[in-house]
């Protein structure tokens, strides 16, 4: 390969590094956004609420 083509390979792979998202959110914060406190129950047709 030449070293122009080479060095275009590196840039693009930096490009989509850069365009990458950085920082993944942590679990607990994903836990706390999912816990909305309903518990439900799924059959077909439908969701019904159910207590917890």
């Amino acid at each position: 390969m030449k070293f122009t083509t080479v060095v275009a390979a590196i840039l693009s792979m930096a490009a989509f590094a850069i365009a990458a998202p950085v920082a993944a959110p942590a679990a607990e914060e994903v836990a706390a956004r999912q816990n909305h406190g309903m518990c439900v129950s799924g059959q077909p047709g439908g969701v019904t609420q159910i207590d917890c």
